[in-house]
Protein backbone atom coordinates (compact mmCIF):
# COMPACT_ATOMS: atom_id res chain seq x y z
CA UNK A 1 0.00 0.00 0.00
CA UNK A 2 2.65 2.30 0.55
CA UNK A 3 4.24 1.60 -2.67
CA UNK A 4 0.66 2.71 -4.16
CA UNK A 5 0.84 6.39 -1.57
CA UNK A 6 4.40 7.01 -3.22
CA UNK A 7 3.71 6.07 -6.81
CA UNK A 8 0.63 8.63 -6.49
CA UNK A 9 2.64 11.12 -4.62
CA UNK A 10 5.08 11.21 -7.54
CA UNK A 11 2.67 11.44 -10.27
CA UNK A 12 0.52 14.09 -8.64
CA UNK A 13 4.00 16.33 -7.74
CA UNK A 14 4.42 15.85 -12.14
CA UNK A 15 1.04 16.50 -12.86
CA UNK A 16 0.97 19.46 -10.55
CA UNK A 17 4.04 20.77 -12.06
CA UNK A 18 3.35 20.92 -15.74
CA UNK A 19 -0.23 22.74 -15.04
CA UNK A 20 2.15 25.24 -13.38
CA UNK A 21 4.06 25.60 -15.78
CA UNK A 22 1.53 25.80 -18.42
CA UNK A 23 -0.42 28.40 -16.19
CA UNK A 24 2.79 30.47 -15.71
CA UNK A 25 3.01 30.77 -19.40
CA UNK A 26 0.17 32.05 -20.00
CA UNK A 27 -0.10 34.64 -17.40
CA UNK A 28 0.61 38.61 -18.07
CA UNK A 29 4.00 39.72 -16.47
CA UNK A 30 2.45 41.87 -13.66
CA UNK A 31 0.51 38.75 -12.97
CA UNK A 32 3.93 36.42 -13.09
CA UNK A 33 5.90 39.22 -10.81
CA UNK A 34 2.63 38.80 -8.09
CA UNK A 35 2.49 35.45 -8.20
CA UNK A 36 5.95 35.02 -7.52
CA UNK A 37 5.62 37.77 -4.95
CA UNK A 38 3.01 35.61 -3.15
CA UNK A 39 5.21 31.89 -3.53
CA UNK A 40 7.97 33.82 -1.53
CA UNK A 41 5.72 34.93 1.17
CA UNK A 42 4.46 31.06 1.55
CA UNK A 43 7.63 29.93 1.52
CA UNK A 44 9.34 32.25 4.14
CA UNK A 45 5.69 30.88 6.15
CA UNK A 46 6.08 27.65 5.70
CA UNK A 47 10.31 27.77 6.73
CA UNK A 48 8.81 29.45 9.51
CA UNK A 49 6.48 26.84 11.10
CA UNK A 50 8.93 24.11 10.34
CA UNK A 51 11.30 25.61 12.74
CA UNK A 52 9.03 26.68 15.36
CA UNK A 53 7.85 22.86 15.28
CA UNK A 54 11.83 21.88 15.36
CA UNK A 55 12.47 24.43 18.44
CA UNK A 56 9.19 22.51 20.06
CA UNK A 57 10.90 19.10 19.54
CA UNK A 58 14.00 20.54 21.00
CA UNK A 59 12.19 21.81 24.45
CA UNK A 60 11.45 17.99 25.43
Amino acid sequence: MQNRFMSGMIAGGIIGATTGMYAYKRMSPRQRKMMMKRGRKMIKGAVNMIDMVQSMNMLR
